[in-house]
């Protein structure tokens, strides 16, 4: 805290709000930072005006906004090992003969950081910086299955669960079902969900840093089910969550030299 400069030490608490799998209370990020509530008080006012953080819908806790997000975005975007990441995609897709994609989450939705496509012609594309709705699609689902059950429950409050195809989940009792489950298995499917006739398999990318995990982002594949069916699909899950794990190592290696 004391090496930055006075006008920069909001930004350990952004670190701090970044650092924690939950919306945080202004007593937790006063402790944890280390700095008197007034302090904290103005600190939270200024990161919060600048667009950085934002309150929850019962304002009484803190989170990461959309510009935090998108600056996350550009750096991993940006860093060294966003060319290593691209390669990953581009094996996988050689594998796999299909679309392969790296996505995080921002607020309710799925935003695609990168994405190499197949060589079919018949392919659905999707470009960088796209967003699909997280109840709908199989990285979206898997985030919510492996966020803290607080945040979570907050996020699917605010959804409205519109229908996008015949097998979209619209009841969110049923969502939460099915998120316990992935939670369960590791991995996740839309089962042509989002769009009719193509489905989506996704497996989480996770970053350590000492004995704290966190799915950093989602590597998923895309195919027309009159290519691949949801078993064959499922089958390729070791492939893609040993390129999961290689990409979890890039992660680590750019975080741990910002």
């Amino acid at each position: 805290m004391n090496e930055l400069p006075g006008a920069l030490k909001p930004l350990a608490l952004l670190e701090a709000i970044a650092g924690l799998q939950h919306p945080a209370s202004l007593a937790e990020l006063a402790v944890n930072v280390g700095v008197p509530k007034p302090t904290m008080h103005r600190w939270l006012a200024s990161l919060e005006q600048a667009g950085l953080i934002q309150r929850t819908p019962d304002g009484r806790r803190y989170e990461l906004a959309m510009r935090a997000t998108q600056l996350a975005f550009s750096i991993l975007t940006n860093r060294p090992g966003g060319a290593l990441r691209h390669d990953i995609l581009r094996r996988v897709v050689q594998e796999v003969g299909e679309s392969c994609n790296l996505t995080v989450l921002d607020g309710s939705q799925v935003i695609y950081l990168d994405r190499v496509e197949s060589k079919w012609p018949l392919r659905i594309t999707f470009q960088q910086g796209s967003k699909v709705p997280a109840y709908c699609s199989a990285s979206g689902k898997l985030f919510l299955a492996l966020m803290q059950p607080a945040k979570r429950d907050l996020v699917i409050a605010e959804m409205t669960l519109e229908r996008m195809t015949d097998n979209t989940i619209v009841d969110k009792s049923a969502l939460l079902k099915e998120l316990s489950e992935i939670r369960r298995n590791g991995y996740a499917l839309d089962r042509e969900e989002f769009l009719e006739g193509l489905v989506c398999l996704a497996v989480p990318i996770i970053y350590r840093k000492g004995r704290n995990r966190a799915c950093a982002a989602a590597l998923a594949i895309q195919a027309p089910v009159t290519r691949m069916s949801q078993a064959e699909m499922i089958d390729k899950i070791p492939l893609l969550q040993n390129a999961a794990e290689t990409m979890s190592a890039t992660i680590s290696a750019d975080v741990g030299a910002t």
